[in-house]
């Protein structure tokens, strides 16, 4: 009786060792200056909104809202 044949792999061949780049969480090797990481963690629904409508009001991305917001209050306490 003859062993049942393999389905072929739908995924293709795996990726090879020496091909190299750069994977969103690795951290083995440090980004480019300027680049932008990601900063993941979950506000309140009034915030946001809060957030949303500040940064339109103020032509600005709420990315530059929050890191300015945030580096006066570093800096107002002291920190790094």
């Amino acid at each position: 009786m003859a062993a049942p044949s393999k389905k072929p792999n739908p995924k293709g061949l795996p990726p090879q060792p020496a091909q190299s780049a750069y994977v969103v969480g690795n951290n083995t090797s440090k980004p480019e200056s300027g680049a932008k990481v990601p900063c993941n963690f979950r506000v309140d629904p009034e915030f946001k909104k809060r957030l949303k409508v500040f940064s339109a009001a103020h032509d600005m991305d709420m990315v530059e809202v929050f890191e300015q917001a945030v580096s006066e209050f570093i800096d107002r306490k002291g920190g790094a």
